[in-house]
């Protein structure tokens, strides 16, 4: 798997449709950096899945919470004083269609920053090693949302038949 990011102005664009669609930050990034995320085939589009930063919801008691299906927590390998270290999250009710035009490859090789390729890393690792489970979250939760399954977390889901919509106008927006 690769890690891609998305334009700032196809974000822009889709978060007019719906305010769930995660913002690029354009304004508050640190070096330039967009968040970055994963790509899915899914309804026969490029579904990209967004990373996040770990938060302190992602702890119960002062542990890792068990990955669920609209969020996989990304945990390393190593441990810290014999406690497993959170690296990020996949929100993966996050994730949006996206034409081919609008994703940006990231490639950890050309990273300056030495800690935060060294972290990219380990998430991609482990992203790697878990691929079937976020493949199966992912069509679960496309289909859960799209089937008007009453599951509480659905409501945070985005709207992803109106954003396929918006995708596929986008793209025939763009040819001109």
């Amino acid at each position: 798997m690769k890690l891609y990011a998305v334009t700032d102005e196809y974000i822009d664009y889709l978060r007019q449709f719906d305010s769930r669609v995660y913002d690029n930050k354009e304004d508050k990034r640190k070096v330039m950096r967009k968040y970055l995320g994963i790509v899915l085939t899914i309804n026969e589009m490029n579904y990209y899945i967004p990373m996040s930063s770990p938060k302190r919801s992602d702890y119960k008691d002062n542990k890792i919470r068990k990955s669920i299906v609209p969020i996989v927590r990304i945990i390393s390998n190593e441990e810290i004083d014999n406690i497993p270290v959170l690296k990020g999250t996949l929100r993966i009710s996050n994730m949006i269609p996206v034409p081919d035009s609008e994703l940006i490859l990231y490639e950890p090789k050309y990273e300056k920053n030495k800690n935060y390729k060294i972290l990219v890393e380990k998430e991609l690792e482990f992203i790697e090693k878990n691929e079937d489970m976020i493949k199966k979250y992912a069509s679960i939760i496309y289909n859960q949302k799209n089937n008007g399954y009453d599951v509480s977390y659905i409501k945070n889901v985005v709207d992803f038949k109106l954003l396929e919509q918006k995708c596929k106008e986008y793209k025939k927006s763009t040819c001109h």
